[in-house]
């Protein structure tokens, strides 16, 4: 099972958006995921678009709230992309 050890294995593309909700629901998903996950990035929408972490709709109009997450192992390498909600599933 992936594991990030601690809030430091999230980052966010916009630092200032860091919430401890979003931590929150990224460690989750990654504690109940089997592929060897140790750090996230929540990928910020643009600037042009506001900035925010939680989001809905993109590639997908009716998609729910939710975090745009790059899943990588230990050494880095991107292991998978996944849209998050606030309860740490995947959407």
């Amino acid at each position: 099972m992936g594991h990030i050890e601690s809030a430091r294995g999230v980052s966010f593309t916009d630092s200032q958006k860091r919430t401890p909700a979003a931590e929150h629901a990224v460690r989750w998903y990654a504690a109940l995921d089997p592929r060897p996950i140790a750090a996230a990035l929540v990928r910020c929408t643009s600037a042009l678009l506001g900035g925010r972490t939680w989001h809905s709709g993109g590639t997908d109009p009716n998609a729910p709230e939710h975090l745009t997450v790059d899943f990588k192992d230990k050494y880095g390498n991107h292991i998978t992309t996944k849209h998050i909600d606030r309860n740490g599933n995947a959407c």
